[in-house]
């Protein structure tokens, strides 16, 4: 539930980023520098009232405009960015009207909650580094401003012990450990086929290697089999697969099994496992989701706030 909205929050910090990024690009790259100007510079000025044509590639020696960049993205994003930026704005006048603050401690505690099955902050990061482009930056950034908004939401919403004992009975294995496999695997068309591939692993060869070589899964075979992370209990994952993977070791390799399509040989690459939450903390997380499920929906909090602080969209040029 809760790391649904960190999801969509992610994915909605990721257009803010590549809006960002081009905007650089295009002031920074691609804008004349601000040092004098040469001789030859000033022989080149550009007329009184005219805009330089800045490009940012070239395809056969066809240019592509920047403005033509920023068109694009403005059109696929701009709606959605501007929205973004203008409910920020709006809670930063809340919190700072209601004095709601955000503690280092609490920012700490929920990017620990949402780091729960990585090995470290420091796998976490790259993770995010890797699949989403984010830094560390923009991602406590975006956190702090989506803790500001639920503390907004429910700042006067009760809630009692007894509801809190009864939702933590009720969604107990929402805040048990959970367990994750990193999995590669090779995909055959027979078991024949996938105990060859076991032979030549056991003589030495590269597990990487064999997936792009003999694989016939076709989402997987260009990473050389990598699955990425799993969790043990995924329902819609192979159920065969995650029984085999459970009795492995870190490196250790298994098959055939059978899955759709085929047989596998698998490679368990890393596990993680996430640590049980002190009640303390259990108690304030059942306590925080349950305000949540009070209070009114986040979206619509958002266009109070837009309403109140009378957030207007400029017309165009």
């Amino acid at each position: 539930m809760k790391k649904d909205r960190v999801l969509r929050s992610v994915v909605m910090l990721q257009a803010v980023c590549m809006i960002v990024l081009t905007v650089v690009v295009i002031t920074r790259v691609l804008s004349p520098a601000d040092s004098p100007p040469s001789d030859n510079d000033k022989d080149d000025a550009i007329e009184p009232g005219s805009q330089p044509t800045l490009i940012a590639a070239t395809v056969g020696g066809d240019p592509i405009m920047a403005s033509d960049l920023e068109e694009q993205l403005k059109l696929q994003y701009g709606d959605t960015v501007l929205r973004t930026l203008m409910v920020r704005a709006a809670i930063r006048l809340e919190a700072s009207a209601t004095g709601i603050a955000i503690s280092q401690g609490e920012l700490q505690e929920e990017l620990t909650f949402m780091m729960a099955g990585y090995e470290d902050e420091e796998h976490y990061y790259a993770a995010m580094k890797e699949q989403l482009g984010l830094t560390p930056e923009a991602i406590r950034a975006d956190t702090e401003y989506r803790l500001l908004l639920e503390k907004i939401a429910t700042s006067s919403i009760q809630v009692t012990d007894a509801e809190i004992d009864e939702y933590i009975k009720a969604n107990g294995s929402e805040f048990a450990p959970q367990t994750r496999y990193h999995l590669a695997w090779i995909v055959t068309e027979s078991k024949r086929e996938a105990n060859d591939v076991l032979k030549k692993l056991a003589a030495g060869e590269d597990f990487g290697l064999m997936a792009r070589t003999y694989s016939i899964d076709p989402d997987t075979v260009e990473d050389g089999g990598d699955l990425g992370l799993v969790d043990a209990d995924d329902p819609f994952f192979e159920s065969d697969v995650l029984a085999v993977a459970k009795g492995l070791d870190i490196g250790e390799m298994a098959g055939p099994v059978p899955v759709q399509g085929g047989q596998a040989v698998i490679q368990l690459l890393e596990k993680q496992e996430s640590k049980l939450l002190e009640p303390e903390q259990l108690r304030e997380i059942a306590r925080k989701q349950l305000a949540l499920t009070k209070a009114d929906s986040l979206q619509s909090i958002e266009d109070a706030l837009l309403e109140k602080y009378d957030a207007t969209v400029m017309p165009s040029p």
